[in-house]
């Protein structure tokens, strides 16, 4: 049985793998970062977000969030997008039973975001392109995922600025994740300081991409 898969008719692509975007989501960027393992014992934990779509990457870090992190531990979550979605259709389009008391929260705070679960998650939606928004803050992210459209759909969001601005807003040792594996995207990571390594992907995809910044890149 196929799930919904909201359609984006700006970039000509779904937002999530039809038969498993939970499995997908989780696979790509949780695994992806080593979550829940590397925010234990974070007092504060930064997770940044190219594309936040349906919100789908979002409701799983905070689900997984609320499960395993102390109660006086917070997750700063950034993410951005140029194309948000109305609520109605990431309400329809996130129908999995087991997200329906997070999708609840986060729906109550779309699109402006804030404070959620009594402060221990705060959500910032960036609305707008994402290098401007990027160029504007100076957080220090633990984590990134990388979730813009394909390279061939959605170029702007893989951009060498962007991987810069990335480099920039990244903690040392912060982790990478994205589901593609395209060789320029992976090249340049690297030139901007993180130690990337192609594992496994998920489906019908052969690889994606993981790293770590080192922060020794120009």
């Amino acid at each position: 049985m196929r799930e919904k898969a909201p359609y984006s008719t700006e970039f000509d692509d779904i937002y999530f793998y039809p038969e498993d975007g939970i499995g997908e989501s989780t696979a790509v960027f949780l695994d992806g970062v080593d979550a829940p393992e590397i925010w234990q014992g974070q007092d504060e934990f930064i997770t940044a977000e190219l594309g936040f779509g349906t919100g789908l990457n979002f409701l799983l870090t905070a689900k997984l969030w609320l499960e395993t992190a102390e109660d006086d531990q917070k997750l700063i979550y950034y993410s951005t997008e140029k194309y948000p979605l109305k609520a109605t259709e990431i309400d329809d389009a996130i129908h999995w039973p087991e997200l329906q008391d997070v999708k609840a929260e986060m729906l109550n705070a779309y699109p402006d975001g804030g404070q959620l679960f009594d402060g221990r998650i705060e959500l910032n939606i960036l609305l707008g392109d994402s290098l401007e928004e990027l160029r504007k803050h100076s957080f220090k992210a633990n984590a990134w995922y990388l979730d813009g459209f394909a390279p061939s759909k959605n170029p702007d969001m893989w951009l060498d600025d962007i991987f810069s601005e990335v480099a920039r807003l990244s903690a040392s040792e912060a982790r990478l994740a994205t589901f593609t594996a395209a060789g320029f995207v992976r090249r340049g990571l690297m030139e901007k300081g993180y130690d990337m390594s192609k594992r496994p992907g998920f489906g019908n995809k052969r690889e994606m991409l993981s790293g770590v910044f080192k922060n020794k890149g120009g």
